[in-house]
Order: structure tokens, then C-alpha cells, then sequence
């Protein structure tokens, strides 16, 4: 019995992957397997890897909604219910602001979210948002920060390019919360460095374009900008410890949206060879999504980044990219040896050491924050908040740490036989 759990488990998180791209009697048949218990033991998968909507929307279009136990589908239609009415929220939020923005001359361009409708999201109350992004001048932080304020927003933290702004009541929600209207809302303004004049193909911002969003007009990057930027976040969760599934299938979707606009891969192909790593992420994301839903990229996109792939990264990809994304929460420490061979030079460091497997001289982020009026009994609610969260990690620590010591020796092994 304790075999079989995680096998059918495993079968059901690939069922539901190859539902986005096999025909109607196919995800049947593959569906038909599974009890409403197997399906409440990934739900949380679901959930965290952002599926759990655009399933229910693949199902309803198939006409397979039967597939899901009546308790299940049930529960995707409240999540929509709530998702919709929290996107709406995000999205009043993010209009408002960028009025503001507009009103004091701030170039700026909204990021991810909406703007990647309808390319990769036919509608946005199937995406699970978490906040609003804004990518603006670094020479107008402070003008920008400002405006974010006056909607009762506070400066929360400052990480290098990213600005992090919150608002509302900071309160610790469970994963059945996660598509409702949060308590807390946040801003994350991206700086853009000043451009170097002799690099002007680098300025985003002044690529920008107004673009329409449910009769409001607001600035995005432009389409290959967009798709750059889109393969280069999910190349950034690649090389740390969570990667969302739902971020390889709206890659999937918006190149299969432009798959026979020979001048927009001219225009990608352009915009990665002026960004440094671009067409590496391209590359990579390409591959993965080419083994999570076959073959779909045109040969203008492989040419210059799937077919460039050093055969390390390539390896790596095929090795550990779909156990990556079909993990559940928290992740594990693979994408340590993605970043070991990105970093590796005439002496690659040694990913492999008890400071990786168990760093205990790490301290976790503080995810709560007292005020100066706290009372007493919202202070032990805050600390027992931040102890659940420093043990999960210790957890985690302590989870990954075992299989990702066998993996990196046999990844030493396959290099070696690379090499032969």
C-alpha cells in the first residue's frame, strides 16, 4: 500500500498535464482511473502549481467535466468564483495606480499578470495573481514609490532592482485561501536601470505600448518583450527551489498563439541577443516545455535557443526539469546543480557540502512584522506564525537534503560520461 499512493499520485499530476494537449477520448480514458480520494491527494499540487483553474477550464471546453468526482469540481468552481472576484480587485488596484502614474508623467509598463492575456491566458480569472508588478525608471523611484503610498501602501522591503510595497492586514493564509481576496495587498515596483546610450535596444520602457484591458488603457511591454521577459522569469524560478507548471503552459500557449509570425520571432530573436542570459532562458524553457507537451516550437525560435543548449544544461533539463515541476510543496534542491553549471568555469564550485544539504547558519526571511500598538495576544499569534514557518523550512532542509546528495553524485557520474 504505501507503493501504491504515490504512484497513482504521480499518474494523475501527468494526467493532468497531458489533458492541456490530448484529445477528449484520450484525457477520459486517462482520468477515468482516479478516485475522489487520489484527486484530494494532489489537490494541493494543483493548487500550488496553479493548474487547478485552468484544468477546470480545459474540462468544461472538452466536455469532461464528469472526469472530476462532483466534491472536486465542486471546489474548482468556488476557487473560480473567488479567483474572478479577486482578480477583478487586483486589476481596479492596478489601474488606479497606473492613472496616478500616468497623471505625473512616470513612464512605466504594467508586468506579467494581465498583460499576458490572450496569448497564454484566455481569461485572467484562470490565472492565480499574487500582486501587482509595475516595471518602471530607476530614475523615478522615488517619485513612483510616492504614488504607491498615497493608495495606503508602505514600503516593505528593498531587494537590489525590486521595490516591495504592502497595504492592508498582514495575515498568514492557508492554502484553501489562496484564490480570495486578500487581506493584504502588494506592489512590487521594478527598476530599470539607466540605459547606457551606446545600448538604446536595451530601454523596455521605451518599447512600451498603451494596450487595451477590459476598456482601460495601460502601457506593457511590447510583444517580444514580453515573450523575452516571460522565458526569463521562469528561467529565474528554474534556478531556485519552486517552479509553477502554469508558467510552462502559458509559455506553451503564447508560442503556439504566434507560432507562424515569422516577424515576431525575428523581433524575439533580436531582443534576446541584446539581453545578457536571454537566449539561454529561452532555450531552456523551450526544452522543458517541449517534454512536458511535445513538440511545438517553430524552427525561427529553436534555431538560436532550444538547439543552442550546452549538453550540460540539456542533460540537467531532461533530468530533473519534469520532477521539478511535478513536486510537491516545498520543491527540492535540484536546481543546485542547474546553478553549479551555469556558474562553472576551470574549477566548478562544490555544490555538495552540509552548508546545502542543512544550512544551519541560515536564518529564514521574517514573514510577519509587529506593529508599534501590537497587543499581546496578536504578538503570540505572530510568533507562533513565524515558528511554523522556520520549522517547515528546517523540514525542508532536512527532506531535500538525502536526495539531493544521491543526485548530485550521480550527475557527477553523467558528466564523467559525457566527457568519455
Amino acid at each position: 500500500m504505501s507503493m501504491r499512493g504515490p504512484s497513482r499520485k504521480l499518474r494523475l499530476k501527468n494526467a493532468v498535464l497531458a489533458s492541456f494537449y490530448e484529445s477528449a477520448a484520450e484525457v477520459a480514458e486517462r482520468l477515468e482511473e482516479f478516485s475522489e480520494s487520489d484527486w484530494r491527494r494532489a489537490l494541493n499540487w494543483l493548487d500550488l502549481s496553479g493548474l487547478a483553474l485552468y484544468l477546470l477550464d480545459r474540462l468544461t471546453f472538452l466536455g469532461l467535466q464528469g472526469c472530476l468526482p462532483t466534491p472536486i469540481r465542486k471546489r474548482l468552481q468556488r476557487n473560480l468564483a473567488d479567483n474572478r472576484e479577486r482578480t477583478a480587485a487586483l486589476f481596479h488596484e492596478a489601474v488606479g495606480i497606473g492613472r496616478a502614474l500616468k497623471r505625473n508623467n512616470i513612464s512605466f509598463a504594467l508586468l506579467k499578470g494581465v498583460t499576458l492575456s490572450p496569448e497564454s491566458v484566455p481569461e485572467m480569472a484562470l490565472r492565480c495573481q499574487m500582486d501587482i508588478d509595475i516595471l518602471i525608471r530607476e530614475s523615478d523611484a522615488l517619485a513612483a514609490g510616492d504614488i504607491v503610498m498615497s493608495f495606503g501602501y508602505r514600503l516593505d522591503c528593498i531587494k537590489g532592482l525590486e521595490w516591495t510595497f504592502t497595504a492592508g492586514t498582514e495575515k498568514t493564509m492557508g492554502i484553501a485561501d489562496i484564490y480570495k481576496v486578500r487581506p493584504q495587498r502588494m506592489v512590487e515596483l521594478h527598476l530599470l536601470p539607466a540605459a547606457d546610450p551606446t545600448q538604446v535596444q536595451n530601454d523596455r520602457l521605451a518599447r512600451a505600448r498603451n494596450r487595451r484591458f477590459q476598456h482601460f488603457e495601460l502601457p506593457a511591454l511590447s510583444p517580444g518583450d514580453l515573450f523575452v521577459q516571460q522565458a526569463l522569469h521562469i528561467f529565474k524560478h528554474l534556478c531556485s527551489e519552486n517552479t509553477r507548471a502554469l508558467w510552462l503552459l502559458e509559455f506553451w500557449r503564447h508560442v503556439l498563439a504566434r507560432r507562424n509570425d515569422l516577424a515576431f520571432w525575428q523581433r524575439v530573436e533580436s531582443i534576446a541577443g541584446a539581453e545578457p542570459g536571454a537566449d539561454l532562458a529561452v532555450g531552456a524553457v523551450t526544452l522543458l516545455t517541449t517534454l512536458l507537451f511535445g513538440d511545438f516550437a517553430p524552427e525561427e525560435l529553436s534555431r538560436w535557443s532550444m538547439d543552442r543548449l550546452s549538453p550540460e544544461v540539456r542533460l540537467w533539463i531532461e533530468t530533473f526539469g519534469r520532477r521539478i515541476l511535478l513536486a510537491d510543496f516545498p520543491g527540492n534542491k535540484f536546481y543546485l546543480l542547474l546553478r553549479q553549471q551555469l556558474n562553472a568555469g576551470p574549477s566548478p564550485p562544490r555544490v555538495l557540502g552540509w552548508r546545502v544539504l542543512l544550512p544551519l547558519h541560515w536564518w529564514p526571511t521574517r514573514i510577519t512584522h509587529g506593529k508599534a500598538d501590537e497587543r499581546l495576544y496578536a504578538r503570540l499569534i505572530r510568533y507562533r506564525v513565524e515558528t511554523r514557518y522556520i520549522w517547515s523550512r528546517l523540514r525542508f532542509h532536512m527532506e531535500t537534503g538525502l536526495p539531493y546528495a544521491i543526485e548530485s553524485w550521480r550527475w557527477r557520474h553523467h558528466q564523467g560520461d559525457m566527457t568519455l
